[in-house]
């Protein structure tokens, strides 16, 4: 196997453990266990379990960003009205994060760890620098859309693990109830007159 594939075989495993066991759970032994890789191949391809959780992160971090990216142009629809807009790429992204399950709660559980202030903080700003030049331009100057942004996810991440523990209904009246709490908190920023 390839040094690429094993990195992403890791990688993998390391979500499908996380999302099991939490980050506390997530041992080399248990990813390796899981992969059906070697526990060796993991200090092979990664500097180590604290790299590798920050590399897993990462790749969440672009599969999100990507999705982002691919329904942002939506907000630039004049012909749509701007609630419009914002509810089609609202339900894009709630769609994506409840479709990966596993996925949704790796990110979580990293997003909300020391790891991630001390190993990954930074680079997660760069990664969405993308989605917040594109959204800048629908905030008025002096709101500051990376705050916005952060906002937004961390409202839509609540919301998705309360689905995947039963707490709330995986409905369309929950995406609309999710999509309404954050209209109402960011609103007040965009540059446009709407009401919603």
């Amino acid at each position: 196997m390839k040094k690429d594939e094993l990195r992403r075989g890791l990688i993998d495993g390391t979500i499908h453990v996380i999302a099991k066991e939490g980050l506390d759970g997530a041992s080399t032994k248990r990813i390796g266990i899981a992969t059906g890789i070697n526990e060796a191949y993991i200090y092979r391809c990664f500097k180590d379990k604290e790299d590798m959780f920050a590399k897993t992160f990462a790749s969440l971090d672009d599969e999100l960003v990507s999705k982002g990216m691919q329904h942002v142009e939506v907000m630039y629809m004049e012909e749509i009205d701007y609630v419009s807009r914002c509810r089609i790429f609202f339900i894009a992204i709630w769609r994506f994060l409840l479709g990966n399950r596993e996925k949704c709660r790796t990110f979580i559980r990293y997003y909300y760890s020391p790891y991630f202030l001390r190993y990954s903080n930074e680079e997660h700003k760069e990664r969405f620098s993308p989605l917040v030049d594109k959204f800048s331009d629908a905030f008025r100057t002096e709101a500051n859309v990376w705050m916005i942004l952060n906002h937004i996810l961390t409202t839509m991440l609540d919301f998705a693990v309360k689905v995947f523990d039963g707490a709330v209904p995986d409905n369309e009246d929950t995406a609309e109830h999710v999509f309404r709490l954050v209209i109402a908190s960011v609103g007040q920023y965009f540059k446009k007159d709407f009401k919603y």
